[in-house]
């Protein structure tokens, strides 16, 4: 005598193959290599050379940024270029930390990032400029799971260099 399974014998439909690429009913999750992002930084006070990057969704264009219903975007990995900030979790910035797995949805928009300079930045350097990007997993429940046109529009925040003290320390006076 065969055994059938319960859901399949009340039914009378197979129940879905759980290795099956084509079983839609699991949300499709696809590599997002670079995030549609933009905006810029800002140094944190209190602590030098940190500066919060805040970070906006841009797709499907800068003036209508949304994400789609049924679509969201995890944060899992940055690049900053030239390699001249590192992040700085002991440092807070105001908003969501788009590194803590921080997930773009149609309500959840920007994060920040805490950057801590790498390099002693002089006033000569000011003007030199850096650029983050992040890299996502987006998981849609319908398909097709893609942003379309992201490669023609903007996928970095400028990163400005960290304000630089250049007024002399003052020096007590011993009477």
């Amino acid at each position: 005598m065969e055994i059938t399974d319960a859901s399949s014998a009340a039914t009378g439909n197979v129940d879905p193959d759980p290795d099956d690429p084509t079983d839609t009913d699991e949300p499709v999750a696809v590599p997002v290599p670079t995030l549609p992002i933009g905006g810029g930084s800002f140094p944190l006070d209190g602590s030098p050379g940190v500066v919060c990057a805040d970070v906006s969704w841009l797709w499907p264009d800068g003036n209508n940024p949304s994400v789609p219903e049924g679509v969201s975007v995890r944060v899992t990995d940055y690049d900053v270029e030239p390699e001249v900030f590192e992040p700085a979790p002991e440092a807070s910035c105001e908003g969501a930390s788009c590194l803590d797995g921080f997930v773009f949805t149609s309500g959840s928009t920007a994060c920040q990032v805490a950057l801590r300079s790498l390099v002693p930045w002089t006033d000569e350097q000011q003007g030199e400029d850096a650029v983050l990007r992040l890299a996502g997993e987006m998981t849609c429940s319908v398909e097709p799971c893609e942003l379309e046109n992201v490669e023609g529009g903007d996928t970095e925040v400028t990163l400005e260099a960290p304000e630089v003290d250049t007024e002399p320390s003052e020096s007590t006076e011993t009477g």
